[in-house]
């Protein structure tokens, strides 16, 4: 690769996580010194909320993180993002809905076809990164969750019990092939962060994406959350959260694992121990089992309302990591 050659960037992931990441690798797509080719690789199995009201209504997939990862890297002072972000108020018709999933809705009953319908949203906002679900099919999360096996993203997570086993039903889902060649064109690769079992496990689970996973020669990094989540990693280490992830691609080569080290502070550990959640310290060194691969630690999370990655640090320490591989890897030829 020449220092003219775009890196070919794809993120793996959903919800608010995949979205907190983009926002942040929003200002350093049109950086004049290095090119950024980037493609966000979507979970489509929320059933929740607008989308799955969508989904269980009009039989389309769920538009939702779709649009979350859309309005993340739309340009925020514009009246269209901020349609698209608007979410209709009360308990009527229309009480709860999106009006940004309400839109890609009607782009697919007019297209036909909802990968059409999430190229136009992106063509309306002005967005240059490719935005992919991961399958087209209509697929569910099946997990174990203590004894039962439980079906469906909501249920899931209302069972305020960690998750055992997660599958996906139909299992053999296919891939969209433009998210295939994606990740095998990838000279970078992010998963995460966000739930660890219902956005980026759940991604993994289509098997095409994992297998391309396997062959792709990008470097790959996994992004930890900075809180575990009572209703999937109660009691989950920061290093539980690696091993999870490669026991669902488990000949998936990571090659960094990157954690928060900033402290999150007392009141609010004191908001989330509400939730039974807790704040994940980063490890103290890298177990023999996963020697092969490098931790970096950063003070990477900020406090607002709720516990985030500051998406502009975030997205800084994702290519320090990339830029560095590359000098070792000039000096080691």
């Amino acid at each position: 690769m020449s220092a003219t050659d775009p890196i070919n960037l794809v993120t793996i992931g959903g919800g608010t996580g995949l979205a907190t990441l983009l926002r942040g690798l929003k200002s350093f797509l049109n950086l004049a010194e290095q090119r950024i080719a980037m493609t966000a690789i979507v979970t489509v199995t929320d059933d929740g909320k607008s989308s799955g009201r969508l989904r269980g209504e009009f039989s389309v997939l769920p538009p939702g993180d779709i649009r979350s990862c859309l309005v993340a890297l739309a340009d925020e002072d514009q009246l269209i993002t901020q349609l698209f972000r608007h979410r209709y108020p009360g308990d009527g018709a229309l009480g709860g809905h999106s009006l940004g999933n309400l839109i890609i809705l009607a782009l697919n009953q007019l297209s036909g076809d909802f990968l059409t319908a999430v190229d136009q949203a992106r063509e309306m906002l002005g967005i240059r990164a490719r935005i992919l679900p991961s399958t087209l099919d209509r697929v569910d999360l099946v997990a174990r969750v203590g004894n039962r096996m439980v079906r469906g993203q909501v249920s899931i997570k209302s069972q305020n019990a960690p998750i055992h086993e997660l599958a996906l039903t139909p299992p053999f889902a296919r891939a969209l092939p433009a998210a295939i060649d994606a990740i095998l064109r990838a000279d970078l690769i992010t998963l995460g962060p966000g739930s660890l079992f219902t956005s980026v496990i759940a991604t993994l689970l289509v098997k095409e994406i994992s297998h391309a996973l396997v062959e792709s020669r990008a470097k790959k990094i996994y992004i930890c959350n900075a809180m575990t989540e009572y209703d999937e990693t109660d009691g989950y280490t920061a290093v539980d959260h690696v091993r999870r992830v490669l026991a669902y691609a488990p000949e998936m080569r990571l090659d960094y694992a990157l954690f928060n080290s900033a402290p999150i502070s007392i009141e609010m550990c004191e908001r989330y121990a509400a939730e039974k959640a807790v704040a994940l310290e980063p490890p103290d060194g890298v177990p023999a089992d996963l020697r092969e691969m490098q931790f970096v630690a950063l003070p990477l999370a900020s406090e607002s309302r709720f516990v985030r990655h500051d998406p502009e640090r975030l997205s800084r320490a994702i290519f320090e990591i990339y830029n560095r591989s590359k000098h070792r890897a000039v000096r080691q030829d």
